[in-house]
């Protein structure tokens, strides 16, 4: 089975963390989203992968190399000029013809099933299965209105319906589909196109099969501040049933239980992950839900709780962070008091 994961996007709803590196690169759990992903897809039988890249390209490449320590043959496709999702797959044609693919965009986390998924799509003949979840604020998001045969009507308002149809449910696209290589034929060469706004909106106008597959399960768009603090903590607490620990750098460390635990002279209360060499001195506080990698140094007295710290960051003494996200190397001086702060 073969996936393409979109991972092009600029990233600006994480910035300034994704001034300096895109943000399949952000570190979900001291390890880049991207790598999440790609253990994920090998876990469920995926062994090609094709990723795009524009923001920061050459980082993305020179990380992901050539698939093999994941156990799938990836392919890297560049976009000098972002060309959007539909355009993304057009770039990629001659990597995914032949057989249906998945696609995935690159910040979502979620426990879907793709076995189960590529069953379904193909019992049903579909040109494009997308996978959607009911979501009473689907109007925040954008609409996919599917009916009760499991047919997508119409995507944020495209195409104009005649008539509202017995059974229409709001729900909202979560990143994942499965598309037969024909949808290619219909999206235009070296152009931006999306497949939300463009391609698949006339494929309903033309009649053609676009369908909908409800995902119950969890799921999470990793792609703002607030969901990617929630990313953490939801692995911290098991949520999506992913074998996250596996994948920590040697020399990490997973704190659980309850109440807090002297280490030393600071006190952790977990849950709480420190990576290899992350040092605390006398009279540190950290957690609960506090991830800090590797290299981190946090002085006297400081706090941490409810915030993700990159690879060699330090933390100034007697300062105090709540919900803040630090990109590796960031610096906070002594005597800070800050709180949902994103720094570099």
């Amino acid at each position: 089975m073969k996936a393409m994961i979109l991972a092009a996007g600029l990233g600006t709803r994480l910035q300034p963390l994704t001034d300096r590196l895109p943000k399949p690169l952000l570190p979900l759990m001291l390890v880049p989203m991207v790598g999440h992903l790609l253990a994920q897809l090998r876990c469920q039988g995926v062994r090609e992968v094709v990723i795009n890249g524009h923001h920061l390209a050459d980082q993305l490449a020179a990380w992901i190399g050539d698939g093999s320590r994941w156990g799938v043959r990836l392919s890297f496709t560049p976009e000098p000029e972002i060309l959007g999702t539909a355009g993304a797959l057009k770039n990629a044609e001659s990597l995914l013809h032949g057989e249906p693919f998945l696609v995935i965009n690159a910040d979502v986390l979620a426990d879907f099933d793709l076995q189960a998924l590529w069953t379904w799509h193909r019992a049903r003949g579909a040109l494009v299965t997308m996978v959607v979840r009911p979501d009473p604020a689907a109007r925040l998001f954008g609409v996919v209105v599917v009916d009760e045969g499991d047919r997508v009507r119409r995507i944020n308002g495209r195409p104009e319906p005649l008539a509202t149809g017995p059974g229409e449910e709001e729900t909202i696209f979560t990143g994942i589909q499965i598309v037969e290589p024909q949808v290619l034929d219909a999206i235009p060469a070296k152009r931006f196109a999306s497949t939300t706004a463009d391609t698949y909106p006339q494929l309903l106008q033309d009649g053609r099969s676009v369908l909908a597959y409800r995902h119950h399960g969890y799921w999470l768009d990793v792609g703002l501040p607030e969901r990617y603090l929630q990313a953490h903590w939801d692995l911290l607490d098991g949520t999506p049933g992913t074998s996250w620990e596996g994948r920590l750098p040697v020399g990490s460390r997973v704190v659980r239980g309850a109440g807090e635990q002297p280490v030393n002279d600071a006190i952790l209360n977990p849950p709480v992950v420190l990576g290899p060499d992350a040092t605390l001195a006398a009279g540190v506080r950290i957690g609960p839900y506090a991830v800090l990698g590797s290299g981190c140094r946090v002085g006297p007295n400081a706090e941490v709780r409810e915030s993700v710290l990159g690879d060699n960051a330090t933390v100034g003494a007697g300062t105090v962070l709540r919900r803040c996200i630090l990109g590796p190397g960031a610096r906070v001086p002594s005597g800070q008091s800050l709180q949902e702060e994103r720094l570099v």
